[in-house]
């Protein structure tokens, strides 16, 4: 063994010749590498990072992998002795653990191969270089699967991890990285250890996940003060409830909060904590958030909670009229909270449970008849004489389910329900489709601070989606079915969406004729009916005298905010040219948004991707480096001066560069240290009542 005073004496010779290994059937390997790239004895690097950078370049020209192995401290504790050797140096151990059924191959087979520094006043000098390998090398195709040779760097990191927020899964990452690298081999690592650093990205952060979704809420908080959240907690301090409202779910409310629907979905996060939107319809019918919880349980006092924290938030009271499921915690919640808001029940999930809550043999002969009473009833008492005859007719009297849905019909039944504003809703599909909307973004393996992100990701998607419908109101206009002035100047004042729905009304108003019936005092009662079809099922318009109130028995403006063409029919006969200011509701047109909210609800910022974000500079320096490319190749020597220059700015860059620390180019950056204990507990990975339930044919 050879001491650090002998290396002056030993020879300037680039490599020290070895006998063969009586381990090894391979005679001595000496590789075939250029001079420049081979260590010398007494050659001075600056640290032991370039030290192991050069060997490593060395051992990629050469074929094999390079690793740290032994090193000496002084009492100090600096480096003075540092060993980097031939990833097949020494012997495998033998696996201890008989649960193991990971089979591993042997791969170290002592291989002599070594590079020594010390530690000098001018850095660290090459004390000993073993050049000869007791094993063939790996060609030049597959060199870029050797282990040291693999690595995913900060930035890919970062980019993986931008691209992950758009919902890109690992396997297309690598087929994106593949196409900006040209080709698999030049990507610097594998799609295994692409999932190996998404795995330890998550497990770095493990205990800090609610903190880190803390103080993400938080920095969006700093960032816009119309931001808003809270977040409850236990006894032990772990995360059990947190609602959140950004400035647009909050200026939304005011101009649609007058309807708003709200149910819960499950499999979100990792802690299967339940995801509670509460959702409305904005001008254009698409839908809204006005805020969003994740919530531990669904019992009285959370979802209580829930809509005190909500209300709080918003810009304004409670909403008219709430539409949920049959959730009798929720019911109960609601009846305290919101005691002047109409509460009522979602009829799509109660149509869905006649076929199990009734014999399959009975809805099959009924199940026509049972719609028609539930959906053509125009009056309470219609329904309710159908309903009666039904249920005797079909030997279902002692059915307890429809009695209990009978008892609670005017919750759910459209006759007892229309007359209410409603924003044409009668059932939470809209938020159910919300929900499958969402989890196109986040999944069950998501932690909270993945899910808040891409939740707001999502959240940008369905305002763009506003934004570009507005865009369109403001620069197409429809084209018009008639030539009636009313048409024309609604084009103008609804947007596209809605004055379609107006338009179908319009455009059968010729159809139809008004016929005054009966009159006195107060009011006057038009019959509405097809000319072509007179005689048949009429609909009438009753006229109050003293205020010029219109209203039909079909009460769709009631209900949809849109005059149905029956009252377009009585304004014709009557020649009223210009739809009246009070049929036409401000939160269906065009300038529903024009009014202020407050002045506390600051504006959303206006873009996802700062200066920051290494997906905008890397998109920056491609487009530049394209251009530089396309001009190089088209002169001779063109290629050698973009190879020198880029040399240059390689040099120039490791020299300014300083080492990155772990998520320091993450897209999301959390001001949080991961080395205390957290502020606020990880939630307990809870079951919620939506949990395990299958899906019935």
């Amino acid at each position: 063994m050879q001491s650090v005073e002998d290396i002056a004496q030993l020879p300037t010779s680039p490599s020290i010749p070895v006998p063969s290994s009586s381990n090894s059937s391979h005679p001595t390997i000496y590789p075939s590498v250029k001079e420049e790239f081979i260590p010398k004895i007494q050659q001075i690097f600056a640290n032991l990072s370039e030290v192991e950078r050069f060997y490593n370049d060395y051992a990629r020209q050469a074929g094999f992998s390079t690793r740290a192995n032994s090193s000496r401290t002084s009492k100090d504790g600096e480096i003075t002795r540092k060993e980097f050797v031939c990833y097949k140096q020494g012997r495998n151990q033998p696996t201890t653990n008989p649960s193991c059924k990971r089979r591993r191959g042997i791969i170290r087979e002592c291989c002599p191969a070594k590079l020594a520094v010390v530690k000098k006043r001018e850095g660290f000098q090459v004390s000993l270089f073993v050049e000869g390998h007791n094993h063939v090398m790996t060609s030049p195709g597959k060199v870029h699967l050797l282990p040291s040779h693999r690595k995913v760097t900060a930035a890919q990191k970062s980019l993986t991890r931008q691209l992950g927020e758009a919902n890109v899964p690992p396997c297309q990452k690598m087929r994106i990285l593949e196409l900006q690298c040209g080709g698999i081999e030049n990507v610097g690592f594998t799609q295994c250890d692409l999932y190996n650093a998404e795995r330890d990205r998550r497990n770095s952060i493990g205990g800090h996940d609610a903190d880190m979704f803390y103080e993400y809420l938080k920095s969006e908080q700093e960032n816009n003060s119309a931001f808003t959240f809270k977040i409850e907690t236990d006894d032990e301090n772990r995360l059990t409830h947190c609602f959140w409202a950004n400035a647009t779910c909050r200026k939304s409310y005011k101009y649609f909060g007058d309807v708003v629907v709200f149910d819960t979905t499950y499999n979100t996060n990792k802690y299967c904590m339940v995801l509670a939107p509460i959702v409305g319809v904005n001008h254009h019918g698409r839908t809204t958030v006005f805020g969003c919880a994740l919530l531990s349980k669904e019992t009285i006092e959370t979802f209580e909670w829930f809509f005190r924290e909500w209300l709080k938030a918003m810009p304004v009271g409670p909403p008219k009229l709430i539409i949920t499921d049959q959730d009798p915690a929720m019911a109960k919640a609601i009846e305290r909270t919101l005691p002047r808001t109409t509460h009522r029940l979602c009829i799509w999930h109660i149509m869905n449970k006649f076929p199990e809550k009734i014999s399959g043999q009975g809805w099959l002969q009924y199940s026509d008849e049972f719609k028609k009473c539930i959906w053509n009833s125009e009056t309470a008492v219609e329904f309710e004489a159908r309903w009666v005859d039904l249920v005797q007719k079909s030997n279902l009297t002692n059915n307890q389910w429809l009695k209990d849905m009978y008892t609670i019909r005017e919750k759910w039944i459209p006759a007892y329900t229309k007359h209410i504003f409603a924003a044409h809703m009668s059932s939470s599909q809209r938020v159910e489709g919300e929900h499958a909307f969402f989890k196109r973004f986040v999944s069950k393996e998501n932690s909270l601070l993945d899910f808040v992100t891409m939740y707001d990701k999502a959240l940008t998607h369905i305002r763009h989606n506003e934004l570009e419908l507005d865009h369109k109101d403001a620069n197409e206009k429809p084209v018009l079915k008639t030539s009636w002035g009313m048409e024309k100047k609604m084009s103008q004042v609804y947007t596209r969406s809605v004055f379609y729905k107006f338009q179908e009304q319009i455009h059968q108003v010729l159809a139809y004729v008004a016929t005054k019936m009966d009159e006195n005092e107060n009011f006057m009662l038009w019959k509405v009916e097809r000319e072509e079809d007179q005689g048949s099922k009429s609909h009438q318009v009753a006229v109050e005298k003293a205020s010029n109130c219109v209203s039909c028995n079909c009460n769709m403006f009631e209900f949809d905010g849109i005059p149905c063409l029956h009252m377009l029919a009585y304004f014709n006969a009557v020649q009223i040219k210009q739809l009246p200011d009070r049929y036409i509701l401000p939160r269906w047109t065009v300038s529903a948004k024009a009014s202020r909210v407050m002045d506390d609800l600051g504006a959303a910022r206006e873009t996802e991707i700062n200066d920051g974000s290494v997906i905008l500079r890397r998109h920056e320096l491609f487009h530049v480096f394209s251009e530089v490319v396309d001009h190089a190749v088209l002169i001779e020597d063109g290629t050698q001066i973009v190879k020198e220059a880029l040399k240059l700015c390689k040099n120039k860059l490791c020299e300014s560069s300083r080492p990155c620390e772990e998520g320091e180019f993450s897209a999301i950056h959390v001001p949080i240290s991961l080395g205390g204990e957290p502020s606020v507990k990880e939630p307990l990975r809870v079951k919620a009542k939506g949990g395990g339930k299958r899906l019935k044919g």
